[in-house]
C-alpha cells in the first residue's frame, strides 16, 4: 500500500515539475529572448507633430530573427490605430508564451502516453489539439497587427 501511494505522489510531483520548467522555460523564451517567429517587435515611436504619431516595427522571420522594418503612419483621423498596434504587439508575448507552454506538454503527454503503450497516433492527434487552439490564438493576434498595417 505504501508503495502505491509514494509512486502517486512521485508521478504527481513530476507533472508539477514539468509543468513548473515548461512555464519558466516559455516565459523565458517570450519574455526574456523577445523570441516570436513571424511576430513584431517595437523599434520607437516618433511624434511627427503634436497630433501625428509613427511607429517603426520589426517584422521576424520564421527563425525569429528582424526581417524588415515597416513604418506606420496612419492618417489624422486614424491616430488611434497606433496605440492599439502598441498594445497588440506589447500583448503578442503571452499568446507567445502560452504557444510555447503547450508545445512542451504536448511533447510531454505524447512521451508519456507512449511509454504507457498508448497508440502513437491517438497520442500526437490529442496532444495537436491544444498546441492548434493557443496557435489559432496567436495567429488571430498577429492577423489583428497586420490588418491595421494594410
Amino acid at each position: 500500500m505504501k508503495t502505491n501511494e509514494n509512486k502517486t505522489w512521485k508521478r504527481k510531483l513530476g507533472y508539477v515539475g514539468f509543468a513548473l520548467t515548461a512555464f519558466g522555460l516559455s516565459f523565458f523564451l517570450a519574455y526574456s529572448l523577445n523570441y516570436y517567429p513571424l511576430g513584431y517587435n517595437t523599434v520607437g515611436m516618433k511624434m511627427v507633430n503634436e497630433d501625428h504619431t509613427a511607429l517603426t516595427l520589426e517584422k521576424n522571420n520564421a527563425y525569429g530573427m528582424a526581417e524588415k522594418t515597416v513604418v506606420y503612419e496612419p492618417p489624422e483621423e486614424d491616430q488611434w490605430k497606433v496605440n492599439m498596434l502598441v498594445d497588440l504587439v506589447n500583448d503578442q508575448s503571452i499568446h507567445y508564451w502560452v504557444f510555447f507552454t503547450s508545445i512542451f506538454a504536448a511533447l510531454y503527454w505524447v512521451v508519456v502516453d507512449v511509454k504507457k503503450g498508448e497508440s502513437v497516433r491517438k497520442t500526437i492527434l490529442y496532444s495537436s489539439l491544444g498546441v492548434a487552439l493557443t496557435g489559432l490564438s496567436l495567429m488571430n493576434q498577429l492577423y489583428d497587427i497586420k490588418d491595421i498595417l494594410s
